[in-house]
C-alpha cells in the first residue's frame, strides 16, 4: 500500500446512546462509512477493546460506556444499504 497524504480534517459530532462527544478526524478517500477512532481518542478515553466479544469500553466524564459490535446479519444489512445509497448517489451525479 502506498503513502497517503492527509490534507483535510473535520470535527465530527459523535453520539451513541447518551454519550456525546466531538472528535477531530482526518479525511481520506474510502469506500466505507465508518469512523476510525485513533490512538489519541483511545488514550484520552481510557479505551479497552475485548478481542473476543469485540466490545469497546471507554470512560467519558467519569461514566463508563460500552460499544457493541454489529452481528454478522446486521453488518450484511448495513453494507447492502451503504452500497445502494452509494449507487443511488453515483447515478444522480451521472444524470
Amino acid at each position: 500500500m502506498g503513502n497517503l497524504t492527509v490534507d483535510k480534517q473535520v470535527k465530527v459530532s459523535l453520539s451513541v446512546g447518551n454519550y456525546n462527544d466531538n472528535v477531530l478526524c482526518d479525511v481520506i478517500p474510502m469506500e466505507a462509512y465508518h469512523i476510525l477512532l485513533g490512538r489519541s481518542w483511545q488514550f484520552d478515553k481510557k479505551t479497552t477493546h475485548d478481542g473476543l466479544t469485540r466490545e469497546i469500553t471507554f470512560t467519558h466524564m467519569e461514566k463508563k460506556f460500552v460499544l457493541y459490535h454489529l452481528t454478522h446479519s446486521q453488518e450484511g444489512k448495513d453494507q447492502l444499504q451503504m452500497k445502494r445509497e452509494s449507487e443511488k448517489t453515483k447515478s444522480k451525479i451521472k444524470g
